[in-house]
């Protein structure tokens, strides 16, 4: 017997809860929500008394809240979720060393915590996440091979260690800190050896992974799970996204054009409304901005919910919108952005801030020149890239601001073109600049610096640039950047040892 509860006078064929089991969870992964919520229904009649049933009725709603951010989902699942919590706890109560239904109560914890974490609920998210990591703990401690298990441990672990340092604070709550080489290795154990989290674990490791950098395992994974679930568009959507991350853009395009024809075969859509976000993006990254603006159009009209849409997304829907001449529907996209949270700085909070600056003042030429670059920069095409650039340059016309994202555009462009000597000159130029919005450009210009100088072998004046970046402080992206910097002078410490 797998997972088996024996709780129930009458005889329970346990071979044929744990199929329709694993039925629904496939129905699950290919987007056949009321085939699914159907096979677990028959689980929880098949077995009253057993969490199983429930705990994966309850996961429909999760999932569905993942999918909409719909409030009505997130409050059946928290519902339903305390149905789960009763019966194990009853379950408990009768055997306090029961491994299975500690799997199954820490499992909806976690999911609470996952739950209040999307919502934004970080205390909630943080406290939940503890119980359902312990009870785990407890649960793998009694049976080793509970491999399902080892999802919860894998995303607990995980997430604390990639907490943003205005969350630090939640380790000192938990008692926890994280451990990132851990929680993935947890989340491989439970891809390869799982019963019902496989998929899952699967999943956010393909994820977690893509995120880390290690692109082709991540790559790897996805495309087990498109293969095994070919009518998941939300599998082709994330696909597309992955390739238009990797600048493969015609087979992002593809994938996503995909997805929304797989899904005008079907009665119910998921995902659809991404697809077409991803679409405005790549044509964005095209700078072909009369087709990013009518993708982005569709995207905002589908989706209802702009707790689910990031600041950059609006940014660029609205800088789409305006170059194609379009300002009243760029002026509404700006003001839909989302203020930062606590204290971040990243991708979101710079893009928040640039929304808000073209909510007073159109964009002008030379910022139009500057977009264009980075997308050019952002698919390699390094000469074009430098001369958009400079063009900017020029007509920046004495603005301090404009000067310096030119200049820091130029600078990266010449560093991949392996253009040193060119990149070192542009860097110096840019060091010196006092610029009044745009101060994150001078540390990333030193660090830029930093790494020409150490490439072109010269190791002492790397380090003075390097040491530059640390007079700096709370500008934009200023957390990757530091981790960046403490990459490069280990590497620098390397090759310099005797």
């Amino acid at each position: 017997m797998l997972f088996a509860v024996e709780c129930h006078p009458d005889p329970i064929d346990w071979v044929r809860v744990h199929d329709l089991t694993v039925r629904g969870i496939h129905q699950l992964y290919s987007l056949e929500v009321d085939s699914a919520m159907h096979s677990f229904g028959s689980v929880s009649r098949l077995a009253p008394g057993d969490p199983r049933g429930p705990f994966f009725q309850s996961m429909v709603h999760f999932y569905l809240y993942g999918l909409n951010r719909d409030e009505r989902e997130l409050a059946t699942f928290l519902n339903e979720s305390e149905r789960v919590i009763d019966i194990c706890e009853q379950l408990l109560d009768q055997n306090g060393n029961d491994a299975t239904t500690k799997f199954y109560l820490g499992g909806i914890y976690g999911y609470r915590g996952l739950a209040y974490h999307t919502n934004r609920s970080y205390l909630k998210a943080a406290q939940e996440g503890r119980k359902g990591y312990l009870l785990l703990e407890d649960a793998v401690f009694e049976k080793p091979d509970l491999y399902d298990a080892h999802m919860g441990f894998g995303l607990f672990q995980y997430l604390l260690a990639k907490l943003p340092r205005s969350m630090q604070w939640i380790l000192s709550v938990l008692g926890f800190s994280g451990d990132l080489e851990g929680g993935l290795r947890s989340l491989q154990l439970a891809a390869d050896k799982g019963v019902y989290t496989r998929t899952e674990a699967k999943l956010f490791l393909a994820q977690f992974l893509f995120a880390e950098g290690r692109r082709d395992t991540a790559m790897q994974f996805l495309n087990e799970l498109r293969n095994e679930f070919p009518e998941n568009t939300l599998f082709m959507v994330l696909y597309a996204f992955w390739q238009h991350r990797l600048d493969n853009l015609d087979e992002a395009m593809k994938a996503a054009k995909a997805a929304i024809d797989l899904n005008n075969r079907k009665k119910v859509r998921y995902g659809e409304e991404l697809a077409y976000s991803t679409l405005g993006s790549i044509y964005f990254t095209m700078n072909d901005f009369t087709q990013a603006a009518a993708y982005y159009r569709l995207y905002m009209r589908m989706t209802s919910n702009d707790q689910r849409t990031p600041s950059f997304t609006f940014y660029r829907a609205g800088v789409a919108t305006e170059i194609s001449g379009d300002r009243t529907t760029a002026l509404e996209f700006y003001r839909r952005m989302k203020p930062p949270e606590g204290g971040d700085r990243g991708w979101n909070a710079y893009h928040y801030r640039r929304g808000r600056e073209l909510l007073h003042t159109p964009l002008t030429e030379p910022e139009v020149l500057i977009i264009k670059g980075g997308n050019e920069f952002s698919q390699d095409k390094y000469p074009q890239a430098i001369r958009l650039h400079e063009e900017a340059l020029k007509k920046a016309n004495g603005n301090t601001d404009l000067q310096a994202r030119a200049l820091y555009g130029v600078m990266q462009a010449q560093y991949g073109a392996e253009m040193l000597v060119e990149a070192r000159e542009t860097g110096k130029r840019l060091v010196v600049l006092k610029p009044v919005n745009e101060g994150w450009t001078i540390p990333h210009g030193w660090f830029k610096l930093g790494q020409a100088q150490a490439k072109l072998g010269n190791t002492a004046e790397a380090r003075v640039a390097f040491s530059k970046v640390g007079d700096f402080d709370d500008y934009d992206y200023q957390e990757r950047l530091e981790r960046q910097l403490k990459e490069e002078l280990e590497n620098l410490n390397r090759r310099s040892a005797p």
